[in-house]
């Protein structure tokens, strides 16, 4: 059924479980920020985002009708894709000028 978390028959992990478990984990790392299950959430969206998948596939894949809380909440611009930003762009152009000239 498409769940992060979920059983081998496909149903999802009571969200208590999974925070119990959570918690329980990371208390066992030297990580001192507070993290939930909807962290998972915010990682997921901004893989997606930096693998260049189409908004509104993000939006139907996350349940977002509103374009606006995609944007505003959960696309960040990262680093990964600031930096891989140029190179798209020459990708794109080289492509481009290779087809005039070919």
């Amino acid at each position: 059924m498409n769940f992060l978390f979920s059983r081998p028959n496909g149903y999802p992990y009571i969200t208590k479980t999974v925070a119990t478990r959570m918690e329980r984990l990371m208390s066992m790392t030297s990580i001192k920020k507070k993290a939930t299950p909807h962290i998972f959430r915010h990682t997921h969206i901004s893989m997606l985002t930096e693998a260049g998948v189409d908004l509104p596939t993000i939006m139907k894949r996350v349940g977002h009708e509103d374009v606006a809380t995609t944007m505003k909440v959960y696309t960040h611009v990262t680093e990964k894709m600031k930096k891989n930003a140029p190179v798209q762009v020459s990708n794109l152009h080289e492509n481009i000028l290779q087809k005039v000239f070919s």
